[in-house]
């Protein structure tokens, strides 16, 4: 009896024991089963495809860490979620895809505006994962590289080939200088930054520090991200360089070289100050290898060798260094000022305390500030070792160490400044805010002015379409300060001086207030855009409509797409606005949605309005 209770509880534990690893499995089976996923989706979320391309929607999946894929059905619907296209494909394995040809869904005729891919996919185990992601259609602008940099310096882009929806990628030999990204080969849209190889560009950005080399280069629209790789392989018996010294505490990758040649490494830009210390290391934490110059320092460099004391004849400023990993020579080439400033008793610190100039990121400083009868010189990073001065007022160039520059009477003034080539000039302010023409020429006529554009430099611009009559200039849309002559179509206004006789026509008027000088240009107004026979490349030239200048007419054939209008084939005036087919344009405003047909268009220089009938 014994026994048989024995044996009875022995079979018990066994079967307990197996279904107890049984149930071990089953919870194991149910914590690692995981859903399948969306790898990716393309065109991505968020990106924008260009109106009129033909493009497949593909969405790539993988399966959870046991089952495997089963199906999917991938549905295209515009914003408001009507359904355009929707395919369900059977899948298997682990790794699977679909792709919804653009055929299928007319991708080219798409309208433009925001639209969504909404996806779900099934396993073996019936497990589903969802997804919704969304792109737009839109104008897509013709990306390009321009900078001292590339080729065609500042003057010209070097267009960039769209790789995938929104990627722009080039390969492109590029030397010691700046660089942005623009759209259109036009300054309206552009994108900059002040990091390199990689970064995000945002509108009207500072210039891109870039190093001479081989660059496969990268751009996303319109996200502004960027990266410059490099092309090619060079030698090297480092792994990485990095400038390390008293001013960033011997530690820390902020001081980046690039390899742009065999064994050459280059830093583009930092800022030094004479007496600072320094090495070369391969590890921004002085790990591996580092390099110094052990006295009496010669200009190449010893390994672990000491401590290297900066000095160069221009003082504190912005230098570009280059380190030879091979022969171990090294060098500093000036690049810019850091700091320049004003000092004298005709300022308002004296001989004792500089006033800053502000640095206009084109190789000038300025400054507008009250001076008094006395003298002042310019000098960089607050310190005597460098300076400059003339006996010339109120233009003229600096020399190193020269004699004070005399100012000779108390006033308001502008004053610019210029340490590459010493040039300097002194302007007197006028407190001018703004400059406005009017007369009866004028679409005002003497009652009210039309304003003119700030050019940055000082001068003022402005399209406009003129009656035959009379004009002046004016500041601050007061009689106050005024200028006119009886010249035309170009003299010098004088202060409170004669009307100006005025041919009817369409003009580009330019106005200098600090000299008087004006100009009435006849210029054009053209319709350009993808939407028009000459895309984005030439202008279709309007033409005056009836007796007012400024009305522009043209009869023309567009395909669906974008288009603004701009004067005389420059994108210098330009106007455009989000409505269709009638709207008003601002200066530098969206591009224009056009429907394909034949139209009768309109355009207001004056008022901005148009109209496609």
């Amino acid at each position: 009896m014994k026994n048989i209770i024995k044996t009875s509880l022995l079979l018990l534990g066994v079967f307990a024991l197996f279904f107890a690893c049984k149930k071990e499995e089953l919870d194991t089976t149910a914590l690692t089963d995981f859903p399948p996923g969306v790898l990716s989706v393309t065109p991505s979320d968020g990106s924008v495809v260009g109106s009129g391309q033909n493009f497949d929607i593909v969405v790539k999946f993988v399966s959870g860490s046991v089952s495997t894929l089963a199906s999917t059905t991938v549905t295209l619907t515009d914003e408001g979620g009507t359904e355009i296209k929707s395919e369900t494909k059977s899948l298997s394995n682990t790794a699977d895809s679909i792709a919804m040809a653009g055929t299928s869904f007319n991708a080219a005729g798409l309208a433009l505006g925001k639209y969504k891919i909404v996806v779900s996919v099934t396993d073996t185990k019936g497990k589903t994962q969802s997804r919704t992601t969304g792109f737009t259609i839109g104008i897509k602008p013709l990306i390009g590289i321009i900078g001292s940099a590339t080729a065609d310096g500042w003057n010209s882009d070097t267009d960039m080939p769209e790789v995938a929806p929104g990627v722009y990628e080039l390969v492109v030999t590029l030397i010691d200088g700046e660089a942005k990204f623009r759209a259109d080969n036009a300054w309206t849209v552009n994108w900059g930054a002040a990091s390199f190889p990689t970064g995000t560009g945002t509108q009207d950005g500072p210039n891109i520090p870039v190093p001479a080399g081989t660059w496969k280069v990268r751009f996303e629209f319109p996200s502004g991200a960027y990266s410059f790789t490099p092309a090619v392989t060079f030698a090297s018996n480092a792994d990485g360089l990095y400038l390390l010294g008293t001013f960033n505490n011997f530690q820390g990758d902020e001081y980046k070289f690039n390899l742009v040649d065999d064994n050459t490494w280059v830093l583009k830009e930092i800022l030094m100050k004479p007496g600072q210390l320094f090495k070369f290391a391969e590890d921004p934490f002085f790990m591996g290898q580092n390099w110094g110059d052990n006295a009496p320092a010669d200009g190449k460099a010893d390994q672990f060798g000491d401590n290297i004391t900066f000095s160069a004849p221009e003082g504190e400023a912005f230098y570009k260094c280059t380190f030879n990993d091979k022969t171990r020579l090294y060098k500093f080439e000036f690049v810019k000022y850091n700091l320049i400033s004003i000092i004298g008793s005709a300022t308002p610190g004296g001989w004792d305390t500089d006033t800053d100039l502000e640095n206009q990121g084109n190789g000038n400083f300025g400054i507008t500030l009250d001076l008094v009868a006395g003298e002042a010189k310019f000098r960089a990073g607050h310190d005597w070792a460098v300076n400059w001065g003339a006996g010339d007022f109120p233009t003229g160039t600096g020399t190193a160490n020269g004699a004070n520059i005399p100012i000779p009477a108390a006033g308001k003034y502008k004053v610019t400044f210029t340490p590459a080539t010493g040039a300097y000039s002194f302007e007197l302010d006028a407190g001018i805010q703004s400059v406005g023409i009017i007369g009866s020429a004028t679409p005002g006529d003497w009652a009210a002015e039309t304003p003119m554009r700030k050019n940055g430099d000082g001068t003022y611009s402005l399209v406009i379409g003129l009656k035959g009559g009379e004009a002046k200039f004016r500041a601050n849309n007061d009689w106050a300060v005024n200028w006119g002559a009886n010249a035309f179509p170009a003299g010098t206004g004088v202060q409170n001086g004669d009307n100006i006789p005025i041919t009817q026509g369409l003009y580009l008027v330019n106005f200098d207030p600090a000299t008087g000088a004006y100009s009435f240009t006849p210029t054009t107004i053209g319709i350009i855009g993808d939407a028009t026979p000459g895309g984005w490349n030439d202008d279709t030239d309007m033409t005056i409509d009836g007796a007012d200048a400024a009305i522009q007419t043209a009869t023309i054939t567009l395909t669906g797409g974008g288009a603004k209008f701009r004067a005389g084939d420059s994108w210098d005036f330009n106007w455009g606005a989000a409505a269709f087919p009638s709207g008003t344009g601002t200066y530098n405003g969206d591009n224009i949605p056009v429907t394909a047909g034949t139209y009768t268009v309109t355009f207001n220089v004056n008022t901005g309005q148009y109209s496609f009938n």
